[in-house]
């Protein structure tokens, strides 16, 4: 569809799924754009980065589904046409796939309805090269490898397409250099650290890839668009309008349906497919915990709704990339359901740990602090009492990690635990729980274990509150 009205103009200007549509057949000359609700929902997560809504943003979906097309190709040309001024930093797994991108982003701002829907943005014919090329009013799109350097350079928007080759994610010292890179020269690279937003798309390859260790975080927005949909979605598509995504339903069935998925499942093997495609690299069926499980409660958390609340605290001595997290849990107790109110994540030298315990005591008056009587653990419970409180209760650890999580299980299959809808830190609980006893990380549900064992115990001795 040629663009012949100011009509046409404004809704390319204002609206990031029409201009994809339009510059997809000026990118993809003779192939046919293939409309699908996943473009428009995430189209409108990255209309909410320009807006300055999201700054933190993870989206994964499978490969050959548009995602580099869309968030490094086209979006970069929308942000640049709305605002010349803007400084954009795009970056993949290796440089020629970054400079590609670019080369397709200048493409596209060359292009006739381009610059009749944004005439005030002109490219600098002196600085066009496709790693770095400037508008003339000094705003740019810079390419770059992930490893790659960025001295002196930075941008209002950071963009990380495709961090790593699925050839390379299982190596633990790859992971590690991406994941340093990201930290220590990606991340440092926001104009203003304020407003400034990074956007990391990609598809799943490794329990412990860079989208893995973002998300368990909980510093981030996770959307997550796997081929079938393993549970009901709500997608925001703009326009007050909603995808509401049943289980099962494909991503984009007009495009690739199930005999095709079945192929590629086949071809390239259930873990690959598991990861890519179903963005869960831990095979369904293969871990302890299935996220079905859960129960779940509507609401914001509060104590006083509770009979009783009980924390429970993982400690871990020493900061460090490659190390553990402390972790405290919140949970309250409610006729026959416990439920998670809240959790602390984060390395802490220990008397930050110290603190954000007390703090947390303040917080929610729990009837009950639960800490594993080992390492740091001891010295934090030890100090807890001092405050003068008799409310902590020294666990002794006999068996393992797996076992201790296994003689638990019962209570989470009956629908007991319950979590909540929507919290920050859900994914990356969630994450955690499926991946265990094969992720990276094991903290958050080392503190689910010993409360609810705790729980056996000590359930009848714990008052009712006020």
């Amino acid at each position: 569809m040629e663009m012949n009205s100011d009509l046409m103009r404004r809704v390319y200007a204002n609206n990031l799924h029409a201009f994809v549509q339009r510059g997809f057949t000026e990118l993809n000359p003779g192939d046919t754009f293939v409309a699908g609700y996943y473009i428009r929902a995430l189209c409108h997560v990255l209309e909410r980065v320009a807006a300055g809504e999201l700054r933190r943003v993870i989206i994964t979906l499978p490969p050959r589904h548009l995602k580099s097309q869309i968030a490094s190709v086209a979006f970069p040309a929308w942000l640049l046409g709305r605002e010349p001024t803007k400084k954009i930093v795009c970056a993949s797994y290796s440089a020629g796939l970054a400079e590609d991108f670019g080369r397709q982003t200048r493409q596209l701002m060359r292009a006739q309805f381009y610059r009749a829907t944004f005439p005030w943005t002109q490219l600098d014919p002196s600085k066009s090269a496709v790693d770095e090329f400037h508008t003339l009013k000094k705003g740019r799109r810079i390419a770059t490898s992930v490893g790659g350097t960025l001295t002196g350079k930075g941008g209002n928007i950071l963009i990380v397409d495709d961090p790593m080759k699925a050839e390379d994610a299982h190596s633990q010292v790859k992971r590690d250099s991406c994941h340093n890179w990201f930290n220590n020269t990606l991340a440092s690279r926001l104009n203003d650290p304020k407003s400034g937003a990074i956007i990391v798309v990609a598809q799943r390859l490794h329990v412990d890839d860079l989208v893995g260790r973002l998300s368990a975080t909980g510093n981030w927005e996770v959307f997550n668009l796997p081929a079938f949909a393993v549970e009901p979605q709500a997608l925001p598509l703009g326009d007050n309008a909603t995808w509401h995504r049943g289980i099962g339903e494909l991503l984009h069935p007009e495009r690739i349906g199930e005999a095709e998925m079945d192929r590629i499942r086949y071809e390239i093997g259930s873990a690959s497919f598991e990861a890519q495609y179903q963005q869960s690299p831990t095979l369904p069926g293969g871990n302890l915990i299935k996220r079905e499980w859960f129960g779940d409660y509507d609401g914001v958390p509060g104590a006083i709704l509770y009979e009783a609340v009980v924390q429970s605290w993982d400690t871990a001595a020493v900061p460090g990339i490659n190390n553990d997290f402390a972790v405290c849990t919140t949970w309250g107790l409610i006729n026959d359901h416990v439920d998670l109110l809240d959790v602390r994540r984060a390395q802490y030298h220990y008397p930050d740990m110290l603190r954000e315990a007390r703090d947390l005591r303040r917080k929610w008056k729990p009837n009950l602090i639960v800490v594993e009587k080992a390492g740091v653990g001891i010295a934090l419970g030890n100090d807890l009492l001092r405050d003068g409180l008799n409310d902590v209760q020294a666990l002794s650890v006999k068996d393992d990690k797996v076992t201790r999580m296994s003689l638990q299980n019962a209570k989470i299959e009956a629908g007991q635990v319950r979590l909540p809808k929507s919290a920050l830190y859900l994914e990356a609980f969630l994450s955690e729980v499926a991946e265990f006893p094969n992720g990276k990380y094991d903290d958050q549900v080392d503190t689910m274990s010993q409360v609810l064992a705790t729980l056996d115990q000590r359930t009848v001795q714990l008052k009712r509150r006020a």
